[in-house]
């Protein structure tokens, strides 16, 4: 295991024993105000953490685990990029003085039209910037996902509330003989708060 790896999986343990802790002061303690605008704002510096302030711990994994698909995919769209486009400054003679092409790109470079090298190119460079427009999206909804947490945080939510759905038979009230032997059906619907 890398350093890098090592550091994010102690980061991610220290970040759940906080969690854990402030969890446990909350139910001995009596609860301090909660700011939604204090999640957005934490989740807006550090994703993740705006949804632990919320008691939302077990989403934070989650967020981490979209930022690291979205960010592969990315990569990936990018180096296929690059290749392509070193094979294509191959194909067409534009190689910048200096730069050394890998036998990959010499590679397809003859095995392909200058075209469709193109072609290729500029599909990965597509992918690439689409999947940094997604990154951002994923920010953004962790954001907006630590500020509805926030402000449905003291919501409460009692044993009381229920959904009623119950069929009904009527007779029509009318004045018209065609419809006086018909009978009406439906459903109703009751909210009890």
């Amino acid at each position: 295991m890398s350093r890098r790896h090592a550091h994010f999986f102690i980061t991610l343990a220290a970040l759940l024993l906080l969690s854990a802790t402030a969890q446990a002061q909350d139910t001995l303690v009596a609860k301090k105000e909660h700011s939604a605008k204090k999640a957005a704002i934490m989740s807006a510096i550090l994703p993740g953490s705006g949804q632990i302030y919320n008691g939302k711990w077990w989403k934070t994994p989650i967020i981490y685990a979209g930022f690291g698909g979205i960010g592969y995919m990315a990569y990936s769209n990018y180096s296929d990029y690059k290749t392509f486009l070193t094979a294509y400054k191959i194909k067409t003679g534009n190689l910048d003085e200096g730069e050394i092409p890998s036998e990959y790109e010499i590679q397809l470079s003859e095995s392909y039209q200058a075209s469709q090298l193109q072609s290729y190119k500029e599909s990965y460079r597509r992918d690439f910037e689409l999947f940094c427009i997604i990154a951002a999206a994923w920010y953004g909804l962790n954001i907006v996902d630590a500020i509805v947490d926030g402000h449905l945080y003291t919501y409460d939510i009692g044993d009381d509330l229920s959904l009623h759905i119950d069929p009904v038979f009527t007779t029509p009230n009318t004045p018209n003989l065609a419809l006086a032997g018909l009978r009406q059906t439906g459903l109703t619907f009751s909210l009890n708060f």
